[in-house]
Order: C-alpha cells, then structure tokens, then sequence
C-alpha cells in the first residue's frame, strides 16, 4: 500500500466500522393511512390477539371488531411501514406527516388506561416509528436501506478501490488540519465537503431509478468518507463556538 494510503487510517472514516448491516429484508403488505387505521391491499386473513376474530386485512393496526391495537407485522421494510413507495428520493414533508399520523395513533400516551398487552404492543409500534424514522430521514440511511430491500447489503470490509478518490480524502483531510481554527479556511474546506455530498446523492438517485446496484454500493461507500469529513469539520466549528 501507498504510504500516503496508510496515513488515512489515523484520520478518516471507514464506512463500515460505524454502520451496522441492515438485515435481508423480505417484502411485506403495505400501510395506508385512513382516519382510524391502516389498511393493506393484501389477501388473506389473521386474527386478532384479543378476541380472536378474524378479517381479511391482517395489517390493519387494530382490530375491525373489538378496536383492540394489533402486534406489527411490519417491521423491516421502513418504506412500506409508512405507506411510502420504496425509492431514494423521498419528499420529506411526506414522511414526516406519515410518521406523525402512525405516532398518533400508536404513541404509549394513548394507551395509559388500556391493558399491559395493549401498552407493551403500543410502545412497540412507537419505538419501531421512531427507527424508521431515523432510518428514512437522512439520505445515507435511506440509501443502505433501500439497497438492502434489493437484496444488496453492505459488506463490513467494503471499501473503495480507487486511488485517486482516497488521495483526494486524504487531501482533503490533511487541508483541514492545516487549517487549524482559521474559520474562513474551514468554511471554504465545508462547502467543497458539501458540493461532493450533493454530487454523490444525485448519482445515487440515478443509480437507484437504473437499477444499477453495484454502482449505488460504491457511491454510498464515498458518501460515507464525506458524511464522515462533514461530521468531522461540525465538531470543529462546536468547539471554536462556530454556528453555522
């Protein structure tokens, strides 16, 4: 290895050390959100926990005869969670709204009066909203998890292979440290950081609608370096008492 290669491990991210796997994930019945409930557009029947009664839409979150909550079937597939259509960009004015609408319906404040069954599965729901959130919102997570759906998980020693893209993390790294707290430099270093971020989220759209999986694996690993790079110059400008 280059010994300009070997001096990134002391300072830069490595994608994988930080981000767990997203598991295989299969597909399941999608949420859409009514007045009291979500409805799937799926056959088939399930019963319900509490009094035993059956109906054909299993993914409804409560029961159609007792009105009790149902357990979550959806638990993996965050998009389909929210009744959202699996692709990278996302309005986020919509998800939001989405997320809202489940927590409103599911958040454990609702269940103070109700059994210890209903208030365990109410936390439940609630917790799992909230992932999926987390998940859904930032455009990396997004972006791991949509690839996950498709049945490309992310390697642990995934890395990149492309020399001039490490030098140019590796330069960009050593000019942030030469920078010191001279914020006009750093300024200038975050806003190139930004311009690599935005360059790589559009070609990882474009990967995603041609279906072009392997070429969106290694633009998450490069998003990776630079999420990274940004995360490093915001914890600089918290200490210098920097807002940006």
């Amino acid at each position: 290895m280059h010994p300009h290669f070997k001096k990134l491990d002391s300072f830069i991210f490595h994608p994988n050390r930080y981000f767990n796997n997203i598991p295989n994930l299969q597909n399941y019945p999608i949420f859409h959100f009514g007045n009291n409930y979500c409805s799937s557009i799926i056959k088939g029947s399930s019963a319900c926990w509490k009094c035993g009664a059956e109906w054909s839409r299993p993914s409804e979150l409560f029961c159609g005869k007792c009105q009790v909550l149902q357990h979550p079937i959806q638990k993996e597939n965050y998009f389909k969670l929210f009744g959202i259509e699996e692709k990278f960009d996302i309005d986020q004015t919509f998800l939001k709204n989405k997320f809202r609408n489940l927590q409103s319906l599911v958040h454990p404040d609702k269940f103070e009066n109700k059994t210890h069954e209903e208030q365990t599965i109410s936390e439940e729901y609630s917790s799992l909203a909230n992932k999926a959130f987390s998940i859904l919102q930032p455009s990396l997570n997004r972006a791991e998890h949509l690839l996950a759906l498709k049945g490309h998980v992310m390697g642990k020693i995934d890395t990149v292979d492309d020399s001039s893209f490490l030098m140019e993390i590796m330069t960009l790294n050593e000019e942030i440290e030469e920078a010191g707290d001279n914020e006009e430099k750093l300024k200038v270093l975050e806003e190139k950081n930004k311009k690599m971020l935005e360059k790589l989220l559009e070609e990882i759209s474009s990967h995603f609608k041609n279906d072009d999986l392997e070429r969106v694996k290694k633009s998450i690993i490069k998003l990776k370096y630079f999420t990274s790079i940004n995360g490093r110059l915001n914890s600089i400008f918290r200490e210098m008492g920097v807002t940006n």
